[in-house]
């Protein structure tokens, strides 16, 4: 390999030290996206219909004040 007069680091160096910081990007991408992931999972849990409350309606039409039945 030639070094070119502007660069005062040969390439090989500099490769050396960009890789690291390049797979660190990469973990961290993907461990974001397990994290966005399992986020998204939970909140979906949160707003499971099974878990709301149960809400009674009056059949007859009568509203709740006229008719209370707790």
């Amino acid at each position: 390999m030639t070094n070119h007069p502007s660069t005062p680091i040969p390439p090989v160096i500099l490769t050396s030290l960009v890789t690291p910081a390049y797979l660190l990007a990469i973990v961290a991408a993907q461990t974001g996206t397990r994290l966005l992931e399992q986020l998204g999972v939970a909140s979906e849990e949160i707003f499971r219909g099974d878990r709301l409350p149960i809400l009674h309606f009056p059949v007859d039409g009568a509203s709740p004040v006229d008719n209370p039945q707790t």
